[in-house]
């Protein structure tokens, strides 16, 4: 297909005036496009800033759809913008809910995977509570704090301040799951999938001290007497009062704390460093590094249902997929090259996931009973 051809498919896709015909064509192009070909085809187009080139794809996808979807994702190797931008406006011929969008997505609500259910509650003694979406009240009461749940939320209260004896609760969440812990000060926990907490009934001493596995967001009470310590894998997070998230899931390559408000002291074996908002601290067995300018938004995107990508590779693509989803990941053929930016709702399901991942060229079998995903190179 000759560039000029291109140029005038793509243009009547936009305008919404191509025959099914000349969509069918587009996206055979697509489906075996190059670099370089879809380089020249942008250099040949008529020229267009990218907020109004944005609109209009959003414009045709949403009357394509018959949805404001705000789903995103594309495969990414070495591409400028505003080639990441035509590969995906090509794309949505086939998927219909691919879109390049760089603003913050609305959030849905989680509809087909419901967080808070499923979740596990360790007891002092080894008594393990499973806590579904049927529980409300009261679940529990150890000395004088008791603890209840709602439909998504595990909350502890003192019923008074003269608690002398401080049992150990574990919360832990299974893949595929989320849940809200409120602790006796008052601080906020969300747990993402396949993760842990391990927390005191009461805080009854000048420091508040907890641990986690896997990753949790972190809204701390603020007490500027009991400073909050959170200890993951080889990091510990001293704080008074702030917002922050923690990555510490053993099969990535370091653990991750993200400051979203207030201020953190991160102190690995080797390093400590203070963090300002919008700060990160990578922490290793060996090394800490700051990023002075992390993604955020891309940081908590988990706890606002969405997948958020940026350069990753696609084992760390599939790690993410394998929590959220309860699949092992299988390769078949070798794991395949390029790298991933964008997002992704988590209400897809696994059959929508796998179909959007082979408009990026990843392709995705569901195999063993829907228990295993079988990935496998264009």
């Amino acid at each position: 297909m000759e560039t000029n051809e291109l140029v005038i498919l793509s243009g009547k896709y936009l305008d919404g005036t191509a025959s099914d015909a000349e969509k069918n064509a587009l996206l055979q192009w697509y489906n075996a496009y190059s670099e370089a070909e879809l380089t020249a085809i942008l250099e040949a187009a008529p020229h267009e800033d990218e907020a109004s080139l944005e609109a209009r794809m959003l414009q045709r996808l949403q009357a394509a759809t018959g949805t404001g979807t705000t789903t995103r994702i594309h495969s990414m190797r070495s591409y400028i913008i505003r080639v990441a931008a035509a590969a995906v406006i090509i794309g949505a011929v086939a998927g219909g809910w691919l879109l390049w969008k760089k603003s913050q997505p609305a959030h849905p609500a989680i509809a087909k995977v419901q967080t808070g259910t499923n979740a596990v509650l360790v007891l002092d003694d080894g008594t393990e509570m499973q806590l579904d979406s049927s529980q409300h009240g009261v679940v529990s009461q150890q000395g004088n704090t008791v603890v209840s749940r709602s439909a998504t939320t595990l909350s502890y209260h003192q019923q008074n301040n003269n608690e002398t004896v401080v049992k150990f609760n574990t919360l832990k969440t299974p893949r595929g799951g989320q849940f809200r812990l409120v602790l006796p000060d008052g601080t906020s926990v969300w747990l993402n999938a396949a993760s842990s907490i391990t927390y005191p009934t009461a805080f009854t001493g000048k420091e508040r001290k907890v641990s986690i596995t896997g990753e949790a967001y972190f809204e701390v009470a603020a007490s500027a007497d009991n400073p909050f310590t959170v200890t993951a894998n080889n990091t510990d997070i001293l704080v008074l009062g702030t917002r922050f998230n923690v990555n510490a899931y053993e099969d990535e390559k370091f653990t991750s704390t993200t400051l979203v408000q207030g201020a953190v002291l991160v102190r690995g074996k080797t390093k400590a460093q203070h963090l300002l908002p919008g700060q990160q601290a990578q922490v290793t067995a060996t090394d800490l590094q700051l990023i002075k300018q992390a993604d955020v938004s891309a940081a908590i995107a988990w706890k606002n249902g969405f997948f958020s990508f940026k350069d990753a590779d696609v084992p760390g693509v599939m790690r993410e997929l394998a929590r959220w989803y309860n699949v092992d990941i299988i390769y078949s053929g070798g794991i395949p090259d390029g790298s991933f930016t964008g997002e992704m709702s988590r209400t897809l399901t696994l059959p929508q996931v796998a179909e959007l991942m082979r408009t990026t060229r990843i392709h995705m079998s569901i195999t063993n009973g829907g228990k295993s995903i079988t990935v496998t190179p264009e």
